[in-house]
């Protein structure tokens, strides 16, 4: 449990360090992650409707 949130931890400043330095990047990373909740959204919503 302990190593997860350590795991959690480095990744979070990583990414927080990475996009400070590169607006392009935290551009492109908030895009894609959009469009991944959106498929996953109508993922669900299709698989609750079929079954």
């Amino acid at each position: 449990m302990t190593a997860c949130a350590v795991v959690r931890l480095a990744v979070g400043v990583l990414a927080r360090t990475v996009l400070r330095t590169r607006p392009s990047a935290a551009r492109a990373v908030t895009r894609v992650s959009g469009a991944m909740m959106i498929a996953i959204g109508g993922f669900l919503l299709a698989e609750r409707l079929a079954g």
